[in-house]
């Protein structure tokens, strides 16, 4: 049994935080350059060069990408294998996000859903913990803002639906998003779950958009067929006109009641603020 100390985790959150809150993931930064290259638009294309602008200089200055530095989002992968020692988890998780908030001068943006209060440190965390085989732990945070998360969607159709239906409805919930969630986004689906479990996949789907192991070829398939429709919409890099309207997509299928077709639909702005570590 290896025994992991929780405030080594609660460290590893910290860093992951203030690290996603300046720099991008690199696959991020080589998507955002080959969609300026594939943009047509003169408006596309400006919108594309100052958003390539506005992460170098993020990081090079360790200034955030973006005023709204997100709510904090982790998902942890704990091994069987493992023992935790020290403070509950969730409460070493939420420290590790307040520390990394306080320290680093980012945004505070959690308030009393009534009184909109601010609480003034950004807890509390959103913590799924999965357990896996093994003796590692994986931890993946994901800072996501208020304008694409306002634009994610759980909805169901009936079992019936056919494949047109279903691409129309999973585009439709991203292009209805429009300028709000700041396109050109990466776009994460679960298409099949139950109310509860199609977010979590679809978030899942997000945050593993450029991991292994990649698509099976049936949700390839569905996943570019969706990903051509929102592109040939025409909205564009922020809603000002273009080809580029989604930088990428992933999808994932789970088996579902046979009453019920769940999707989910997970939004997410050009700054894709994840980054992970295994311990």
């Amino acid at each position: 049994m290896r025994v992991v100390s929780t405030q080594v985790i609660s460290a590893e959150v910290n860093k992951l935080f203030r690290t996603s809150a300046y720099i991008l993931p690199e696959k991020v930064k080589t998507h955002l350059a080959e969609a300026l290259g594939r943009e047509k638009s003169a408006q596309g294309k400006m919108v594309l060069d100052t958003l390539i602008k506005n992460h170098q200089m993020a990081q090079n200055t360790t200034v955030p990408l973006c005023q709204d530095t997100g709510l904090g989002q982790v998902i942890i992968e704990l091994g069987q294998g493992v023992s935790l020692s020290g403070e509950g988890l969730f409460e070493a998780v939420n420290a590790g996000l307040t520390k990394a908030y306080g320290e680093g001068y980012l945004r505070k943006s959690t308030c009393h859903p009534l009184g909109r209060q601010n609480r003034g440190d950004n807890s509390p965390v959103s913590l799924e913990t999965i357990i896996v085989p093994g003796d590692a732990v994986k931890i993946i945070v994901l800072a996501k803002g208020g304008g694409c998360d306002n634009k994610s969607k759980l909805t169901n159709l009936p079992p019936t639906a056919s494949r047109e239906t279903i691409v129309k409805t999973i585009s439709s919930i991203a292009l209805e998003a429009g300028p709000d969630a700041c396109p050109p986004y990466f776009v994460g689906v679960s298409l099949g779950g139950s109310f509860e479990s199609a977010p979590r996949l679809a978030r899942r789907a997000l945050v593993d958009i450029f991991e292994d192991p990649p698509m099976d070829d049936e949700e390839n398939a569905l996943a570019q067929e969706v990903l051509s429709t929102i592109n040939a919409s025409g909205l564009g890099p922020m809603g000002l006109g273009g080809q580029i309207t989604a930088l990428g997509l992933r999808l994932k299928l789970y088996p579902c009641h046979l009453a019920s077709l769940p999707i989910a639909v997970n939004l997410n702005c050009h700054s894709l603020r994840t980054s992970r570590i295994t311990l």
